[in-house]
């Protein structure tokens, strides 16, 4: 389960009100998950604090983010490209593509993201958003780690 960040709140409450894309920001900065918000070719318009950080600890150049992390970035592009795990990039690509453009409602699935010092598991999680009048959606990253450790025994 997603818990609460206090360091949320950047901006006044009436100015959130008054901006939908702030107040997305706001609340987006609130889960813990790493979370991205793509526009409706699969560009990165947004994403939230949790993925900044994680981007951060995980780059290989100290001091910077993950490269192609970041807004501006096609995440399908990117994702299509990871030479690693090429069957679970096509699938999370596949997957995407469907809620992007209306195929499927939703989309989810678990991978591995091992760091040459642990092993993690993730759930991805894909829900259509409104993005700029068109269809969007919301990539949702949840640390599945604990609960995969507990299904192997």
């Amino acid at each position: 389960m997603s818990q609460l960040r206090p360091d949320a709140m950047r901006q006044p409450l009436a100015e959130q009100a008054t901006d939908p894309k702030a107040l997305l920001q706001s609340t987006l900065d609130a889960v813990a998950d790493n979370v991205a918000v793509l526009d409706a070719r699969g560009t990165i318009v947004l994403t939230n604090v949790a993925w900044r950080q994680f981007a951060m600890a995980y780059s290989p150049l100290a001091g910077h983010t993950t490269p192609h992390s970041d807004v501006g970035t096609n995440y399908l592009d990117v994702a299509s490209r990871d030479p690693q795990a090429p069957d679970e990039s096509r699938r999370a690509v596949q997957g995407i593509r469907d809620v992007l453009t209306g195929s499927l409602e939703a989309f989810s699935m678990v991978y591995p993201c091992h760091t040459p010092d642990d092993q993690h598991w993730f759930t991805m999680t894909v829900t259509p958003l409104p993005w700029d009048g068109e269809r969007g959606a919301l990539v949702m990253h949840t640390d599945t780690t604990p609960s995969h450790h507990l299904h192997r025994r």
